[in-house]
């Protein structure tokens, strides 16, 4: 839904909901970001999320109380960010910025960040599409974009020379041509949704860009041959083919080279020409990376913890491998971290389950229903433990046992199939049960499924209304414009 939110179709809170109103039976929820961990010992220390307002009221709270409560010192530097920055405690404010916490078991679900590094310039110049804050960024963006396209000096009727007034129109269309590079799912549903939304504010009678009506442009780059490669042969094609028909420029087989402020270099495979096209907004859509935490929790393992694309390496039970006994089986990682390989009855080699939210939702289940089961992860399969007559005979116990699952069964991925929306109130779905195929569909009835899956995963029912007026709402009175 971050397309969506990115561009005014939902607004970012209705997909949102707070960790504690959502699981209202977690004990204890810790704001902030995992930056350093000491798996043997079984401690992770968290950098706590600054709550410093625009007054600074929350900065230094009761600093000068004579019985304050003061953490203990980490006498530990480390290093948590890209460009090398190193965390230390801050002694000047009342409470610490870095804590200690101590653990039974760790869940590493961190996902990734983008992997904009490997292009140059695409860091500092691109914009990303990961957070709800990142649609946020590029909602803001997209609307003073259309706003500084509108400026006299980029109107024809500011200049009297013709060459000037070409000149100017050629900056007014700079100024709103997005580039979005990735044609995975991101990519596509951005592309789509951009072009909705700039058929709605740049419309007759009542659009508020009117007179952007044919300047504003999308290109879609993409290094592959086809879009959404995840998906059948057909519903690629239709997915190119629905771009197209909108005015989306679509480039397969084309490598991002180099982003500027207002310029994009790009280059086809297997040919040294490259192009730069001027651009406003450059969005990246593409490759992901390991998060810092990563790094920092495979500098503790073992090296045969590290899997492909800087992925940790986990068993059938989502375990990662420590160098000890009494470690193993403490650390758990699910999600786009984790690289387990599953192999089907006809595959020749194992394959890498994909780094999507249906995956990361059946091993949170799976991973919690092992920890509430009261398996012993050191035992190879989980058992459940050994207990006296009494607690022997208890209902879950009973329940577990005449299911046979005295022993934890591995994980095993279901596979529902995949949806995209490609704009124009149409969609691209394939279902599919495991590895059986059920139908492939794409159009308008698709579209009502795509919107009812998502309807049905948000978190609440409260998301859930919240999320169907955003939809009636934009489609009666269309997406709201102003910047805050």
């Amino acid at each position: 839904m971050l397309a969506s939110a990115a561009v005014g179709t939902v607004e970012y809170r209705s997909v949102t909901e707070a960790i504690r109103v959502t699981n209202p039976y977690i004990d204890n929820f810790v704001e902030g970001r995992a930056i350093g961990v000491d798996v043997e010992g079984k401690k992770l220390q968290v950098h706590l999320t600054s709550l410093g307002t625009a007054t600074g009221s929350f900065k230094g709270v009761a600093s000068d109380a004579p019985c304050r409560l003061e953490p203990e010192i980490l006498q530990s530097f480390v290093e948590f960010s890209e460009d090398g920055s190193m965390v230390q405690r801050d002694q000047s404010q009342g409470a610490s910025d870095v804590i200690e916490l101590s653990y039974d078991y760790l869940l590493c679900a961190v996902g990734t960040a983008s992997r904009s590094t490997i292009v140059k310039g695409a860091k500092q110049h691109c914009f990303n599409l990961k957070t709800s804050q990142d649609s946020k960024r590029l909602r803001t963006a997209i609307g003073e974009a259309l706003e500084y396209a509108s400026r006299p000096d980029v109107q024809e009727f500011y200049y009297t020379s013709e060459e000037v007034q070409q000149m100017a129109t050629q900056e007014r269309k700079r100024r709103v041509k997005i580039a979005v590079v990735g044609g995975g799912p991101t990519g596509v549903e951005l592309s789509g949704e951009l072009k909705d939304f700039f058929a709605q504010v740049c419309g007759y009678p009542d659009g508020a860009y009117q007179h952007l009506r044919d300047d504003i442009s999308v290109v879609l780059i993409h290094g592959g041959s086809d879009l959404l490669p995840a998906m059948d042969k057909d519903l690629r094609t239709r997915a190119l083919d629905a771009l197209h028909a909108q005015g989306v420029e679509v480039r397969l087989n084309t490598r991002l080279k180099e982003v500027g402020r207002d310029f994009i270099t790009i280059g086809e495979k297997g040919s040294d020409i490259q192009e730069t096209i001027p651009v406003g907004l450059t969005v990246w859509a593409a490759g992901n990376a390991p998060v810092p935490f990563v790094k920092e929790l495979l500098s503790k393992l073992p090296p045969s913890a590290a899997g492909s694309a800087g992925r940790i390496n986990v068993d059938q039970w989502l375990r990662c491998p420590t160098y000890s006994e009494n470690s193993f089986g403490s650390v758990l990682v699910l999600g786009d971290v984790a690289c387990y390989e599953t192999q089907e009855k006809y595959d020749k080699t194992p394959q890498q389950l994909p780094q999507t939210a249906q995956v990361a939702g059946q091993q949170g289940a799976f991973a919690a229903r092992m920890l509430n089961r009261d398996y012993d992860m050191q035992a190879t399969p989980p058992k459940l433990p050994e207990l006296s007559e009494s607690e022997a005979f208890s209902v879950l116990r009973v329940w577990l046992a005449a299911r046979g699952l005295e022993e934890a069964p591995g994980f095993d991925f279901l596979s529902l199939g995949l949806l995209a929306y490609v704009g124009q109130e149409e969609a691209l779905n394939q279902v599919a049960i495991g590895n059986v195929p059920i139908f492939n569909y794409s159009g308008k009835i698709a579209f009502v499924l795509w919107r009812t899956v998502y309807l049905a995963k948000q978190a609440s029912s409260r998301n859930q209304a919240l999320l169907t007026f955003d939809w009636v709402r934009t489609k009666s009175f269309g997406r709201d414009i102003t910047r805050l």
